[in-house]
């Protein structure tokens, strides 16, 4: 061991802990702040062969500290930072331990006071024997306590199982992690669910939408998560006002790049806007936007790998989507065009995305060289054997979205929306090999794997020198594998006063015979026409069952009746409403049928 590491302290009693079940029970989600050190997990700093960093949260301590050492020898006390979040008094602390030695498995615990953790192993990286990655986003836990939850069932505890039957050396989350939506109890639940694994596999993440949560920003995300990653804020600007979430770290021969689509709160909060784009000029600072800086870090970052001769790969992850063809969530455009470019000019092998809960492989695609004569889209070519490959696997656990066309766009190899998984990377010097690793189990007790390519170098090369990236496909079965469902939404009107029924119409056309449901704000009432019950929704709404076969295609109509009272003036959404997809068992958002209705709170009868 180093000399960073032969301070005294000793570690007694050390096992591993076990990295294959994540069990919730109904109690769970009341879990509180506790005194002691709660959901360890570990990340690698810049060097992941030297250096680790490992967080939890519990209350206030006056000795905070990790102790970490290898087995059987003495072990080192490192003081930990502490930053308050929200919720009860709790602490987010966080230890960063250097000078570690590669290959290299360690013993640790966190300590506050006289309470310590479990202990756990983690190990450093071996730059010599090739290693994997496990990645998936918008994952989330099902917390009963907090009405706004987005998983209500086992799935992500069962696709953190898949990653973590895969022993991965490194796990990536590009967004959308907790899914605590201003609860904070939701991300100790969190963190305690996963704590098997997360505190012994490195866990590099990058924030999504969701973890812009209301009152707090992405204080939470920055607190538990952002202060572990190996972010170097020495290229950023000291004008910009927001948190630096953007990073890279080498991992034997490849360079992960982490990127936030994500800004901090400057947009029209009065009119809920969840999307602020990165460029935005209310975002500006010092004459620069969030994009802009992040872009020079970007380009900085990629030319430096180009020029070290160490690195064979480039992976880059982020949150939202250069590519897909789910509209839950659109293509980010501008990002195609800026980040894009950039993908393409300096051989980057591999995107990875979430945000649309699907799974989507794009064919390679490459800038044309004279991109300027083209539109935007007809700009790129996926018509080569070359160029960057685009990933998203939104696939965590939440839930499904739909597809909006009935065939998949030309530039994708391969969809679904029939499964929870993980994306799996199998890394050394003569390729990338990529498995889209379902939850799900084959008729031999395998993990079903639903998608499998491959990315090599090619001869030739990008305009900076690097080889281009070859996709070599190796998946046999059919390029969609997926319901789709198109609907539409009529309402009489968007203002109502109370008492007065609105008429609602959903049409639907689908690829398989489906049921359909519609959500519903709680306070108002489902009357009349083909409503055959109600039932309690998320948050504050209901679902709306239909007295109908399953079809591949129809129409329904209902009424559904204002709420009384002055109290009940404001602004209400409908839907989008859902298609039971047989096959997954589950129920499946349908793209384009959200509307919104205004209630003005006068009782028109009492006049």
């Amino acid at each position: 061991m180093s000399d960073d590491l032969s301070r005294r302290g000793v570690l007694k009693g050390v096992a591993a802990a076990s990295t294959t079940p994540f069990l919730v029970s109904s109690a769970a989600g009341q879990v509180e702040v506790p005194d002691g050190p709660a959901g360890v997990h570990v990340a690698y700093g810049r060097d992941p062969a030297t250096t680790l960093r490992v967080g939890w949260t519990g209350a206030p301590a006056a000795d905070a500290r990790l102790e970490i050492g290898e087995p059987d020898a003495p072990a080192t006390t490192v003081s930990a930072t502490q930053q308050p979040v929200p919720g009860k008094e709790a602490v987010a602390y966080s230890a960063t331990v250097t000078g570690l030695d590669p290959a290299t498995t360690y013993e640790y615990a966190a300590a506050l006071d006289d309470r310590r953790s479990e202990p756990f192993t983690v190990s450093t990286a071996d730059p010599k024997s090739g290693f994997s990655v496990t990645a998936v986003g918008d994952h989330g836990v099902a917390d009963p306590n907090n009405p706004f939850q987005r998983a209500n069932t086992d799935d992500p505890q069962r696709v953190m199982a898949t990653a973590a039957e895969r022993d991965p050396d490194v796990q990536l989350l590009p967004g959308d992690v907790a899914y605590a939506n201003g609860k904070p109890s939701t991300w100790e639940l969190y963190f305690e669910t996963f704590e098997s694994f997360y505190a012994e596999t490195p866990f590099m993440t990058v924030p999504g939408n969701h973890e812009a949560e209301p009152g707090t920003g992405l204080l939470q995300y920055d607190r538990r998560l952002n202060d572990l990653m190996p972010v170097d804020d020495t290229l950023a600007l000291e004008d910009l006002q927001h948190e630096q979430r953007w990073y890279h770290f080498d991992y034997d021969n490849t360079r992960f790049i982490g990127l936030s689509t994500t800004t901090d709160g400057c947009g029209d909060v009065g009119r809920g806007e969840e999307f602020v784009p990165i460029y935005d000029p209310r975002c500006e600072f010092g004459g620069l936007t969030y994009g802009d800086v992040q872009e020079r870090f970007l380009e900085a970052t990629l030319e430096d790998a180009a020029e070290d001769d160490d690195l064979t790969w480039t992976v880059v992850y982020f949150h939202g989507p250069l590519w897909t063809d789910s509209p839950d969530h659109a293509p980010r455009s501008l990002l195609r065009d800026r980040w894009g470019t950039l993908f393409d000019e300096y051989g980057v092998d591999l995107v990875l995305c979430g945000d649309n809960h699907v799974y989507e492989r794009t064919k390679p695609i490459e800038a044309r060289p004279d991109r300027d004569d083209y539109g935007p889209d007809s700009a790129w070519n996926w018509e080569s054997p070359y160029g960057t490959t685009f990933v998203t696997n939104g696939t965590g656990g939440t839930s499904h979205y739909g597809f909006g066309n009935t065939a998949p766009s030309d530039y994708l190899a391969r969809r679904s929306n029939r499964y929870f998984g993980v994306t799996e990377l199998d890394i050394d010097d003569e390729r990338i090999r990529v498995e889209y690793v379902t939850s799900e189990t084959d008729d031999d007790g395998e993990q079903l794997v639903a998608d499998a390519f491959e990315i090599r170098k090619a001869d030739e090369a990008t305009d900076s020198g690097v080889p281009k990236p070859e996709q070599i496909d190796r998946y046999d079965g059919p390029v969609t594998e997926a319901l789709v469902v198109e609907g539409t939404r009529t309402d009489d009107g968007s203002v109502f006063t109370a008492g007065q029924p609105n008429q609602i119409d959903l049409t639907f056309e689908a690829t398989e015979a489906v049921r359909i449901r519609d959500r519903i704000p709680a306070a108002w009432d489902a009357v009349a026409g083909d409503t055959e019950r109600t039932e309690p929704g998320p948050g504050d709404t209901k679902w709306v069952y239909f007295d109908m076969d399953a079809t591949e295609s129809g129409s329904v109509t209902y009424f559904a009746e204002v709420p009384g009272g002055i109290d009940s003036s404001d602004r209400y959404t409908f839907g989008p409403f859902q298609a039971y997809d047989p096959s997954a068992e589950e129920w499946l958002t349908v793209p384009g049928t959200t509307g919104e209705a205004t209630v003005v709170g006068i009782d028109t009868g009492a006049l």
